[in-house]
Parts: structure tokens; C-alpha cells; sequence
């Protein structure tokens, strides 16, 4: 199992070098294009919107793999080993159980509003909205397969 989940966090990071190479060429040719050549690309700050969106996204699941994720340990620290574990557990499933709320409702609000055209690119909503229930849902199977562990 460690071996599957290596591999699928290496081919999310993959993922996100892409996106942020892409985005940084997008942005650099942006610029380019506006402050020198005084035209732009249509949809290309859309599209590197859309990119960032999904970098944060998959950044969020990959940070909760590696234990990364946003907390203030000063009071768990003060804490036995044995406390630590458990309460690390507990974090873990409270982070899991929000993550799945968080995909759950999620889906309801893509049925709403998903299929609203995005003002430039012409694209529904759904393809950005669609990295908050993978978020949700990748960022959950992280912190079950650190309970496993």
C-alpha cells in the first residue's frame, strides 16, 4: 500500500511542478505581451486562475501526506509521547471528517453553479470547482492512510 500511495503522491507532485511552470510562463508571457506588445492573451489570466486553483488544491492533500499541514503544537508538545499519538490520531480523524463534509457539500453546490460559463474562457464553472471535492476527497484518503500507519 505505501508503495501505491508514493506513487500517487509523486504523480500529484509531478502535477504541480507542471501547473506551476505553466503558470509562470503564462504570467511572464502575460506581462510580455501587455507592457511591451501593448495586447493580450484572452482567457490567460482566467486560465492561470484555474491553474492556481488546482495547485492549491492538490498542495493541500500532498501537505496533509507529509504531516505539513497548518497546526500550533505549543500545548501538545507539553504533552506524553503517548498523549501526542492519540491526539494526532484524533487530529487526523477530525481532518478526514471535515475533508469529506467539505466533498460532500461540495457536489451540491457543483449541480448549482457548475454549468455557469466562465466569463472569458467559455468553460463551465465545474472545471474549477471540481478541485474542491478532489481536495477534499484526496486530502481524507491522506489522513486514513496515515491512520493505517
Amino acid at each position: 500500500m505505501t508503495t501505491a500511495i508514493n506513487r500517487v503522491t509523486n504523480a500529484l507532485e509531478s502535477i504541480l511542478a507542471l501547473l506551476l511552470f505553466a503558470m509562470f510562463l503564462m504570467i511572464a508571457t502575460l506581462v510580455l505581451l501587455r507592457y511591451v506588445f501593448a495586447t493580450t492573451i484572452i482567457g490567460g489570466n482566467e486560465a492561470t486562475i484555474v491553474a492556481f486553483i488546482y495547485t492549491t488544491a492538490i498542495g493541500a492533500s500532498i501537505a496533509i501526506a507529509r504531516d505539513e499541514h497548518i497546526a500550533i503544537d505549543y500545548f501538545v508538545e507539553k504533552l506524553s509521547p503517548v498523549s501526542q499519538q492519540r491526539l494526532a490520531k484524533v487530529r487526523l480523524v477530525l481532518l478526514a471528517t471535515i475533508n469529506i463534509a467539505i466533498a460532500y457539500f461540495a457536489f451540491a453546490w457543483i449541480q448549482r453553479t457548475g454549468s455557469f460559463l466562465m466569463p472569458t474562457l467559455g468553460v463551465p464553472q465545474l472545471v474549477a470547482q471540481i478541485s474542491v471535492p478532489l481536495s477534499g476527497t484526496l486530502s481524507a484518503l491522506y489522513c486514513l492512510v496515515r491512520l493505517l500507519r
